[in-house]
């Protein structure tokens, strides 16, 4: 049986090294961990990082069945169960842990997607009804009615949660597609001043985008630009490239990552591309990616998200807690010195230099799609080692990429043949998007023009 140390030492390095981590709470194979608390992370090693779910299952049933913090233990046990289409039983689990540990808001958004997952709206809309009220779900609950009102077509209650949405911005979840909407249901209900406006103010957020330019131009004849992109776009003739993004349904754990992106890109990839993936599908599809419901954040993470601002990453304690998780305690106060001291400075980064690329990468709650939107998402393992054998298999070079429309674009890891400056400069608008546009992967192509004399 795993000592009362190495309990400890797992709980402090179940992310950073879970391999260790699962040995010392007694392997893969071995006896239980000795505490019920331990077990449930032991279940959790099992399902995300050994892929085997009749192990996970029994030891998150044995943790269940005895007392101490089995919030991974509910998890797992749900999360197997929704696999195998038991949804009554996933989603009693669930709604006894949020009985259980009622301090956490998390697990109404987690019920919400089982109930979600089992076909049962009504009961997740009712739900989502109540999160409306508290104000750490709020944006969340607006984000999910809002478009399952628009998807069964009552267009009144949609435009009601749009507008109550979009009201909240600026925020990472209000996405421009938002505007989007909100701006047909109101030009569809002949409210033509609150449509321009609503395009307008999202054209102004989101200078880029197309559609919202294309809207108002077909509707007002307004071409006006009043902000520019903080990044300018590529201009693929001046690189010599094409850029082919590609639309995959959501990545994670139970999709597995080489199947989706093999499957929708297998009529488009050519040998001589680079298959460009966003850094966050790619660490999702690894299962690193840790439901809020299972971050406790202790005085320090509470402390230091504060000086992040809203809209930044890390700025939530869960988030923050995370990056503590990622890159230990230690790294992460140097960087925090090291971020003040760049504020009286005014240098910015240095914050992530410090506390290193693993703080760097964490999406917290503010940059997840949902469902993943509750979610907190780690940088991808073992980056490079994953873009060779992903190239192997695909037959053309991978890179994993982490961009945003805010900061450009960064080649986190790659197969050899990947040229990384020129594949940064290829992405640096970030063409696959920041949002709820589902294409986290971008086929780059060199194109080499051919002059034609006459």
């Amino acid at each position: 049986m795993p000592t009362h140390f190495g309990r400890r030492r797992a709980v402090d390095i179940w992310l950073r090294q879970p391999a260790e981590a699962l040995a010392l709470l007694g392997g893969a194979n071995g006896a239980a961990a000795g505490s019920p608390t331990a077990e449930a992370l032991r279940a959790w090693l099992l399902l995300t990082h050994e892929r085997d779910e009749k192990a996970a299952e029994k030891a998150a049933r044995a943790a269940l069945a005895g007392r101490g913090d089995t919030r991974f233990a509910s998890a797992v046990l749900a999360e197997v169960l929704l696999r195998r289409g038991e949804f009554a039983e996933a989603t009693e689990v669930l709604a006894a842990a949020r009985v259980g540990y009622p301090d956490v808001p998390w697990y109404a958004l987690t019920l919400v997607d089982a109930l979600l997952d089992a076909g049962r709206l009504e009961a997740a809309e009712a739900l989502l009804a109540e999160s409306v009220a508290q104000p750490r779900l709020r944006r969340h609950a607006l984000k999910r009615l809002s478009h399952l009102a628009l998807d069964r077509g009552d267009h009144a209650v949609a435009r009601t949660h749009f507008e109550a949405l979009v009201a909240l911005a600026p925020d990472y979840l209000v996405y421009a597609s938002d505007y989007v909407e909100l701006g047909r249901l109101q030009l569809q209900d002949g409210d033509l001043a609150a449509a321009r406006q609503t395009w307008r103010q999202g054209r102004t957020i989101y200078p880029r985008h197309t559609v919202l330019r294309t809207l108002l131009a077909e509707h007002f004849d307004d071409h006006d630009v009043t902000s520019t992109p903080r990044i300018a776009s590529v201009c693929e003739d001046d690189m010599g490239v094409t850029r082919v993004r590609v639309r995959t349904p959501i990545i994670s754990l139970r999709t597995g990552l080489l199947e989706i992106v093999d499957e929708y890109t297998r009529d488009l990839r050519t040998p001589g591309d680079v298959i460009a993936l966003s850094e966050s599908a790619v660490a999702a599809g690894q299962g690193r990616i840790l439901p809020l419901e299972l971050v406790k954040p202790g005085p320090l993470a509470k402390a230091l998200c504060r000086f992040v601002g809203v809209l930044g990453p890390l700025h939530s304690p869960e988030g923050m807690q995370g990056a503590i998780m990622q890159c230990g305690r230690a790294r992460i106060v140097a960087g925090a010195a090291a971020g003040g001291l760049g504020k009286v400075l005014r240098r910015s980064g240095w914050f992530y230099r410090v506390a290193g690329p693993g703080a760097a990468m964490i999406d917290d709650v503010a940059a997840c799609l949902p469902p993943h939107d509750h979610h907190l998402i780690f940088g991808p393992d073992s980056p490079d080692s994953l873009s060779c054998a992903l190239a192997t298999a695909l037959g053309c070079d991978v890179a994993i990429v982490d961009a945003n429309h805010r900061s450009g674009a960064w080649v986190v890891g790659s197969s050899p043949g990947v040229d990384r400056r020129w594949l940064s400069a290829a992405l640096a608008d970030n063409p696959a998007g920041n949002e709820d546009e589902q294409t986290p992967v971008v086929i780059v192509r060199r194109v080499t023009h051919v002059a034609l004399s006459a």
